[in-house]
């Protein structure tokens, strides 16, 4: 048997960061949570930004909404061929989802615009990295992660970011994004990625550490660090809020590796207890785990919890919504279920 733990940065450590039961389920039963939905069109807006980057290159102009439906259109079919799946949208909503998001009311968004017109992008797969940690991960001794994300050159018009993340504790590795405007510079690589959630999602600082640690792991496969990282988030409204650049260190850039490694430790926690007695298993946000049971689900983890399959006895989510016969929760109503 196999000593490496293939690890996805999305589907497993985010995924099980929100919720280790519902991950449990996914992984090892084969149920399909949110997350799910959320990795297709995560996917699907990466190929988008590549896609439409390399057309404008080559023309000199946008390609029209109409084309980047057609290339979403084939672009799904090869995801859903790899066994990545959108189970709580068609495949109509999910694509129109992402065009709404890069085409609202119609026309480019601004940012996608600037972004495209200055910088040049590349899809970047970290399978490719192969990167191995030697651990102990309950009978696993290496760790390979594997995640995508966009490799930006700034090239004739580099980018201003009107919010920057900064931290409170380097030890603890806690920060929060602040409105202190960066300066791209013409040559500069970075690290993008792109989220659909707001700007103030609960997991903000989860996603800086994803991409310190992809950051990290770029450095040992190019010789090299990124300027900076970027998040951008494409369902926000506020165009202000919508990037965050992320300053880089040698420092950070370990710490944050550091902190994925013991995220993967819980995860194998997780597993082999999920192995022994699945209902062991307690729902809920596991940066809550030490909070009463009713504290551990907030209004946007309700999100997943009001679509999963293993809602019915789920007593964190029972305790969040105050009692066992609420409708969310019941197996007799037909109309929800």
């Amino acid at each position: 048997m196999s000593d490496v733990i293939h690890v996805s940065y999305t589907g497993d450590i985010l995924a099980h960061r929100r919720c280790p039961r519902a991950w449990g389920y996914e992984k090892y039963a084969q149920f399909h949570p949110y997350e799910q939905v959320q990795a297709m069109e995560g996917r699907l807006i990466h190929h988008a930004m590549e896609w439409l980057t390399r057309k404008y290159r080559g023309a000199g102009t946008h390609p029209p909404r109409a084309d980047l439906e057609a290339q979403l259109h084939r672009h799904f079919r090869v995801l859903w061929s790899r066994g990545i799946r959108t189970t709580f949208q068609s495949k109509e909503d999910t694509i129109k989802r992402v065009l709404d998001n890069i085409f609202p009311r119609g026309r480019m968004h601004t940012t996608v615009r600037a972004a495209i017109e200055g910088a040049v992008h590349t899809e970047y797969e970290l399978r490719t990295v192969r990167k191995l940690i030697s651990a102990d991960f309950g009978g696993k001794s290496r760790l390979m992660l594997t995640g995508i994300l966009d490799l930006v050159v700034q090239s004739n018009e580099p980018l201003n970011y009107p919010r920057t993340w900064e931290w409170s504790n380097v030890e603890r590795l806690e920060g929060s994004a602040m409105e202190r405007p960066s300066q791209a510079q013409i040559g500069e690589t970075e690290i993008w990625d792109y989220k659909g959630t707001k700007a103030d999602s609960p997991y903000l600082r989860d996603y800086v550490l994803q991409l310190l640690t992809y950051a990290n792991l770029f450095r040992e496969k190019c010789g090299q660090l990124p300027a900076r990282c970027v998040l951008f988030f494409v369902n926000e409204a506020d165009i202000d809020k919508q990037l965050v650049a992320i300053p880089i260190s040698d420092d950070l850039v370990r710490r944050a590796e550091h902190w994925t490694v013991e995220q993967v430790r819980d995860l194998r926690r997780t597993a082999l207890q999920f192995e022994r007695d699945p209902h062991q298993v307690e729902g809920g946000d596991l940066a809550r785990r030490d909070e009463p049971l009713e504290l551990r689900v907030d209004n946007e983890l309700k999100k997943q919890c009001t679509a999963c399959g293993q809602r019915f006895d789920c007593r964190a989510y029972i305790a969040y919504l105050g009692r066992d016969n609420h409708p969310d929760v019941s197996v007799t109503n037909v109309a929800k279920n």
